[in-house]
């Protein structure tokens, strides 16, 4: 399973509905900004109901500050989803994203993610995200094996 940003479908929509979060004078993060990079699964035909936060600066280019894993269904829906239910247990709600390169500032910018998600208008903003992406994805699959079939049936007329 591939991880896909939501910009490369929705780059204007991505641009205004990115959060970013100023942090001045805390002591466990330095301070600047951070934006919130919301990557969502590239599998047509998946339903995961999950996203992953990339958490970057400008100050630092692409350096990953953060890689954060955040399923938005409840425990049953991942359960029913996965047959391990460990992994059913790091889909639901937010996490740092296991087997991933985290900094030692990543449980901060998760406990800031978390205060994110306290705001309802967000979590809603994600999942129309999710739909937005998913039906993209699903779109471009259906041209995309359109014109497969349109290549076939022109190579068998020109055999």
């Amino acid at each position: 399973m591939l991880m896909t940003p939501f910009y490369q479908f929705f780059p204007d929509l991505a641009d205004t509905e990115t959060k970013v979060i100023t942090v001045q004078d805390i002591v466990f993060l330095p301070a600047g900004e951070y934006g919130f990079i919301d990557f969502y699964c590239d599998q047509v035909d998946c339903d995961c109901r999950r996203v992953y936060i990339l958490v970057l600066s400008p100050a630092t280019g692409s350096k990953v500050w953060a890689t954060i894993n955040y399923g938005w269904e409840d425990l049953k829906f991942y359960q029913g989803w996965l047959v391990n239910e460990q992994h059913a247990l790091t889909c639901k709600g937010p996490s740092l994203l296991p087997f991933t390169e985290q900094t030692p500032f990543a449980p901060a910018l998760l406990q800031l993610f978390e205060f994110l998600i306290s705001d309802p208008a967000y979590i809603q903003c994600l999942k129309k995200h999710y739909e937005l992406f998913k039906t993209a994805l699903r779109d471009n699959h259906k041209l995309e094996m359109r014109r497969k079939g349109k290549q076939k049936k022109l190579r068998r007329r020109l055999k």
